[in-house]
């Protein structure tokens, strides 16, 4: 995630997202990256522990989603020998080996709830007990989150503790999706193509003026993750071309769009949300992944900027009025 000052200008939305995790460094407190998958969480989680004082203390990172529950709280918080069936020998557990550094804590939403007081504990006394034990360990780490979108679900539905959430949720750094910053998407496509290259052995290829235009038009709904297996794809399967890469070698992106509206609008009417509740709700989640950023939520709709602060402010009055007109009654 670091450029240096030859390299193409990054977009806003990407640059104010960076600039607040430079800032957040040189802090000690608990991050929680929020952002859609795909978008690059855990990559802004090791920005960050680069960036910071810690950087020379090791990033332990745990990957919750794949961790089975029954093993969760041995695998973060260790266990003594003998503690369980098969402990055959004593374990850290990875809050202690990210001890002088950070801990990297990747999909929050997926932590057992067996588990989550024992977070808590470590959070608020910096000491891990592991099991088998009764004596605390302290322990000096820092500790960042990652959650996508299904942690509010997860909250509204107590299957997460919404005092832990507070401890860990410090400061939230929302990291933008990759179709609110298409600013990006040429400097990105340059970078992954030449790591696709090297990592397959397959010689890379430069986009043409069309193929290039194909993906800027692509939403991302997969952002920076789905942009790689796009480009993996067409490289390998083109291996034996020398060419540029023609848009035509993309045709397999609209085959994930496809009746994408239509599920989405039946979901909206199984909920039975209302047109305008939708439309300003999407156009306030649109300025939220892009940053605050007019510009690049208009584009994210599809919409110019004078349409879309124009819609933008008739919906927020409309709200308002229905709002005055409800106290009033």
């Amino acid at each position: 995630m670091n450029r240096t000052p030859s390299e193409t200008p990054l977009s806003p939305a990407q640059q104010g997202f960076l600039g607040e995790l430079e800032r957040l460094a040189s802090s000690p407190v608990s991050v929680l990256i929020r952002g859609e998958h795909g978008v690059g969480k855990s990559r802004a989680a090791g920005f960050l522990h680069r960036a910071s004082e810690r950087a020379s203390g090791p990033l332990i990172a745990v990957d919750l989603g794949a961790l089975a529950p029954s093993l969760m709280e041995a695998e973060l918080f260790g266990h003594e020998e003998g503690s369980f069936t098969g402990a055959h020998r004593a374990r850290l557990g990875r809050v202690r080996r990210a001890d002088g550094g950070t801990l990297l804590l990747d999909g929050i939403e997926g932590l057992a709830h067996e588990a989550q007081g024992k977070l808590l504990r470590v959070l608020q006394e910096r000491v891990v007990e592991p099991l088998g034990s009764s004596e605390p360990v302290p322990v000096d780490v820092r500790i960042v989150a990652t959650a996508g979108p299904e942690l509010d679900d997860a909250l509204d539905q107590g299957r997460f503790r919404e005092d832990l959430y507070f401890r860990l949720a410090v400061v939230v750094v929302q990291a933008p999706a990759l179709r609110a910053r298409p600013e990006d998407l040429p400097g990105l496509c340059g970078e992954i193509l030449k790591q696709i290259a090297e990592r397959t052995g397959v010689a890379s290829r430069a986009l043409d003026p069309e193929s290039l235009e194909r993906l800027l038009a692509h939403p991302w709904p997969g952002n920076v993750r789905e942009l790689e297996n796009a480009l993996e794809r067409v490289l390998v399967l083109g291996a034996e071309s020398r060419g540029p890469v023609a848009a035509s070698e993309f045709d397999f992106l609209e085959e994930s769009l496809a009746d994408a509206d239509l599920r989405l609008a039946r979901q909206i009417l199984a909920h039975g949300i209302p047109l305008d509740a939708m439309d300003l709700t999407l156009m306030e989640e649109a300025l939220v992944q892009g940053r605050d950023n007019h510009s690049a939520a208009a584009r994210a709709l599809g919409l110019s900027r004078k349409a879309f602060n124009y819609r933008l402010g008739k919906l927020r009055e409309d709200r308002s009025t229905d709002g005055a007109q409800e106290g009033e009654a």
